[in-house]
């Protein structure tokens, strides 16, 4: 028995952002925080630095991906000093990023910190951080660099970086799509993930650490970095695993190898296209309960753009809300009688075809 079920057009099941596009389809202007937010950040990035100790400068070109994907890859630039290059500057756009970073939502999921720290450290020894700490380290919009090609002999020490909120997953920013197909094709597998919207800019490591420019043209596939950096990162990552004695593969997501990841009262799977979700079906009495019980226990189930609701026998036996969107219309549903209980399996189609770090929020 299989069904598919779609979402729902009733507007106190729609989600705040199906709400928005209805009310926008109809002609009704509606300003959000998020547009006051993209304002903030537009005259931000637009701000310029003018010399005015007298000093000469030049326009460094730097790239910008939005994590939407109805928004333009734009470049853009910043001002530098032309001495730069004798004067051991540093990565400038660390510094430059900074407000764009903080002008990001403020607010960090302490859950989700410890989830993640549990992981990399173990149950027994997760640091104790408290929510205050990490708010305060969300509002100076700290930067993260992730090396898309490390500086070598071959390229002149030149590597090309994606800038990142450093605590963008904290945040629960939606996740760049692009910036992990870039990463693809710059030979890296597993693909790293991505949250929010990512910057990608150009350094020079000798004879000083100085950034060069870094334009909308060199992010096109057949660029010689682009064609060059899956060897150059293989070449780079032997010497480091030589050096270290071990291995630097990124950690696999929950749910992902096709390991699954337990809750309380259900289970779940991955792969980058699907989410798979087992439900147990129980009986009131604790008796086995048979395919004809659960076909007459009234199952209904329904998918929303980010959330997913089951109800059995007039009560609602789970009730999800998605780390990120599905596609309702690709998601389906079935039962199996295979084992000692009846089990639901939801099959639910991702929007974007990218590892969740979980299932919920």
């Amino acid at each position: 028995m299989s069904n598919t079920t779609t979402s729902t057009t009733d507007d106190k099941e729609m989600t705040p952002d199906e709400r928005l596009n209805y009310l926008r389809e109809r002609g009704i202007f509606v300003e959000t925080a998020e547009d006051r937010r993209r304002q903030r950040i537009k005259d931000i990035m637009n701000e310029t630095d003018v010399g005015i100790d007298g000093e000469l400068y030049d326009d460094l070109k730097f790239v910008h991906i939005p994590q939407d994907e109805s928004l333009p890859i734009k470049e853009l630039s910043m001002k530098v000093p032309q001495n730069r290059n004798s004067s051991n500057a540093g990565d400038l756009l660390l510094t430059e990023l900074r407000p764009f970073f903080s002008a990001l939502s403020k607010k960090v999921d302490l859950d989700l910190f410890r989830d993640n720290a549990a992981k990399q450290f173990g149950s027994t020894d997760v640091p104790k951080v408290s929510e205050d700490a990490l708010h305060k380290v969300a509002k100076q919009g700290f930067v993260e660099v992730f090396t898309l090609v490390h500086p070598a002999e071959s390229n002149k020490y030149t590597s090309v970086n994606i800038y990142l909120d450093e605590v963008g997953m904290l945040k629960r920013l939606p996740l760049n799509k692009r910036a992990s197909e870039l990463a693809s094709k710059a030979g890296f597998n597993p693909l790293p993930t991505f949250y929010g919207d990512v910057f990608l800019g150009r350094v020079k490591s000798k004879p000083t650490l100085h950034n060069i420019d870094f334009s909308k043209d060199d992010i096109v596939s057949n660029t010689e970095w682009l064609r060059n950096a899956t060897m150059e990162n293989l070449e780079y990552q032997t010497a480091m695993n030589k050096i270290t004695g071990t291995s630097e593969l990124q950690r696999s997501a929950d749910g992902e190898n096709g390991v699954s990841k337990e809750e309380v009262g259900y289970s779940w799977t991955q792969t980058d296209e699907e989410v798979e979700i087992i439900v147990p079906l129980h009986s009131k009495d604790g008796s086995v309960l048979t395919l004809a019980d659960a076909k007459a226990g009234n199952l209904k189930v329904k998918f929303l753009t980010k959330k997913l609701r089951i109800q059995f026998r007039g009560e609602e036996l789970l009730s999800l809300d998605f780390f990120a969107s599905i596609d309702p219309d690709g998601s389906t549903w079935t039962l199996d009688s295979g084992t000692e209980n009846v089990m639901l399996i939801v099959t639910c189609e991702k929007a974007s075809a990218v590892s969740w770090p979980r299932i919920s929020f």
